[in-house]
């Protein structure tokens, strides 16, 4: 009897014990499946300001936390400010502004999940009934104290100095208040909205209408209501490149844009408004892969107005009269496989009328919530400069890197670099908290024997990412190099500035490279020297060499911005292929005539850009095709207006 009870005992244990593990893995992959699908990101305290636990902020929905907010953003210029899970009540408009009262960039809002991570504005907020005079939840601005002397561009934190400002992982709720903007963004070079939900019954979801926007990078957003679900009016001179656009019941149109260059990739818009609106012959959007629906038959889908400039390619629509209405003529399709507002350009009688279509890759995603695979360069003897005091940390950074950890994280600050770093073993990610390093030292004299600061090496993961981080230096390095990838590993590098007119340029492979995406990155001259594919989103090279060289590789670019003296952008040979979608060429100094934008030596390629150019002679040949022993020019003159500039919709080679 007794061990009839023992064993019914151990039965119960036996199974309760089973059923706690079976509850206990299902918990696991539970939260699991939730962290990889909503993408919760937590971040070291050495990196990020939480607003919670360092300055107060409550998250409750309850509680007006815009002054910890405040204090969080103006005590911690250039560093992010992370937002834990909550909803955070808000009752006036989120800027940075320094002592003396003027705008600054470098403002980066970090949330960790769009989610369950909620700014939201009061419900009748004051300042916010009026929609012939909105105002914002959230204002990035530009540091142009002093570089402009225009008063309103001061008072507006308008101009090309908005470096580095960043809104990611988070909502943004305008609440009951007709007169509100969610977010008025501006970013110069480098600048990213990422992973946001903008939702309201206000002006205008993502407004991008103050003085020089761009270039910047708008990447997996959400619009749900509003007049406009993105505005953009801001000038000829630069483009925005937006990636993976929902756009869900705005009141007038998804996308207006009046004078920039676009470059849209997987828009989805459920309206009963047109989803896209092109305003004038300055205007240029080259769009890509959409799938527009609702709608109503006595409206197109598209809309491009005024002999505005226009490629579209891979868009259905539902709903709609049609796919596009051109200056008022109705196109009778519904589904469009390649438009152009004009006529391609072409140089040869049997060149191809369509873009190459090169096929399409996402980044890889990688964000380890597991702190203790962090890494801090600081823990293994980096030091900042101090007082001019430039301490050398290679040696330190590079224990990090060879520490075992797959995470390597660099608070902000500046940091003096010898000689190479390796990055091997088991690194998958390198992170700046917008730090800085710079080159100091022999290694990178000798512009003969260029070396790298980064060298990407066999290791353990199939990808490493490289991001937010700052290459400088005030001393010349004729021998330097940004990166060189030595691997066939996956490097993407995101977020990126590098480079002084005194580099060699910024990237180099080797042959066998493995594949490359670049994402939001302004840097010098790109050496593509062996056959490697390539995916750039928001591509900013800068220098006065050859921008891009590409040899026998397959490049493709959303989203492009240049300037400077032009002369060679991109050079195409080997049989290699380029497709450029949304290039915004800038000529702020005169060229020379005999310089050539784009060179296709014997190789592939299709393009879709803008110039403008204020007072400077622009490029006279924009193009120089060579088949075989055959050599042709597109010319500045053969092509379409942009107000002081030219347009190509599309142009093909091959």
């Amino acid at each position: 009897m007794q061990r009839k009870s023992y064993c019914s005992f151990a039965g119960i244990t036996w199974r309760f014990a089973l059923a706690c593990l079976v509850l206990l893995t299902s918990c696991f992959f539970f939260f699991k499946c939730v962290n990889s699908v909503t993408g919760d990101k937590f971040f070291p305290k050495a990196i990020a300001i939480n607003v919670k636990t360092q300055y107060g902020a409550k998250g409750d929905g309850i509680t007006d936390d815009t002054k910890a907010i405040r204090k969080a953003i103006r005590e911690n210029h250039r560093k992010p400010i992370y937002f834990p899970a909550g909803t955070y009540l808000v009752s006036d408009r989120l800027e940075y502004r320094n002592v003396n009262g003027k705008f600054e960039a470098f403002t980066w809002i970090q949330g960790q999940n769009r989610a369950t991570t909620t700014i939201r504005l009061k419900n009748n907020a004051p300042g916010y009934a009026d929609p012939a005079n909105p105002k914002a939840v959230i204002y990035a601005a530009s540091s142009n104290d002093g570089h402009y002397v225009s008063k309103e561009y001061l008072e507006r934190g308008e101009g090309n100095q908005a470096f580095a400002n960043y809104v990611e992982d988070i909502t943004i709720d305008t609440g009951n208040n007709r007169g509100a903007i969610a977010l008025d963004y501006l970013a110069s070079n480098l600048g990213a909205v990422r992973n946001v939900t903008l939702r309201g019954k206000g002006v205008v979801g993502l407004d991008m209408s103050r003085g020089l926007m761009g270039p910047a990078l708008i990447k997996n957003l959400l619009v749900k209501g509003f007049d406009y679900g993105i505005r953009v009016y801001s000038g000829a001179s630069y483009g925005v490149t937006l990636e993976h656009i929902t756009l869900d019941n705005q009141r007038k149109v998804g996308i207006e844009n009046q004078d920039n260059v676009l470059a849209i990739r997987d828009l989805s818009s459920t309206n009963s408004v047109p989803a896209v609106r092109n305003n004038s012959a300055v205007g240029l959007i080259a769009l890509v892969d959409g799938n527009l629906q609702g709608g109503n038959s006595s409206v197109s889908a598209i809309e491009n107005n005024n002999d505005g400039r226009l490629f579209v390619r891979n868009v259905r629509t539902s709903g709609y009269r049609s796919a596009i209405k051109q200056n008022g003529q109705v196109v009778k399709k519904t589904t469009v496989s390649e438009y152009t507002s004009s006529a391609p350009f072409t140089l040869f009688p049997n060149s191809p009328k369509t873009s190459l279509n090169l096929p399409v890759e996402e980044p890889p995603a990688y964000h380890d919530n597991n702190l203790s695979n962090w890494a801090n360069v600081e823990d293994f003897g980096a030091r900042k400069w101090a007082d001019n005091n430039k301490v050398d940390s290679t040696d330190a950074f590079q224990k990090a890197l060879d520490s075992g950890k797959s995470t390597v994280y660099i608070p902000l600050g500046m940091y003096s670099i010898r000689g190479t770093l390796h990055v091997r073993k088991n690194v998958r990610r390198i992170i700046g908290s917008n730090a800085t390093l710079a080159p100091t030292g022999e290694a990178f004299a000798n512009k003969d024997n260029p070396q790298p600061l980064f060298r990407i090496e066999n290791g353990a993961p199939q990808a490493v990412t490289i991001e937010h981080i700052w290459i400088n230096s005030n001393s010349p390095h004729p021998g330097f190099i940004g990166f060189e990838q030595a691997t066939s590993r996956t490097l993407f590098l995101k977020d990126i500035q590098c480079g002084t007119p005194s580099f060699k340029y910024t990237f180099r492979n080797t042959k066998g490279a493995g594949k490359l995406f670049i994402e939001d990155v302004s840097a010098i001259g790109w050496q593509f020297e062996h056959p490697q594919r390539v995916w750039a989103r928001q591509f900013d090279p800068e220098g006065s060499v050859t921008r891009v060289f590409n040899k026998g590789g397959a490049l493709w670019i959303l989203g492009f911005k240049t300037e400077g003296y032009l002369n060679t952008i991109i050079h195409t040979t080997g049989g290699g292929a380029t497709e450029l979608l949304g290039g915004a060429l800038y000529y702020n100094v005169n060229v020379s005539p005999n310089d050539v934008a784009f060179i296709n030596n014997n190789s592939r390629v299709s393009l879709s850009y803008g110039t403008v150019g204020f007072g400077v002679t622009q490029s006279k040949i924009h193009v120089r095709e060579t088949r075989g022993s055959k050599t042709r020019d597109l010319i500045q003159d053969k092509l379409l207006g942009r107000g002081e500039g030219r347009a190509v919709p599309l142009y093909v080679g091959r």
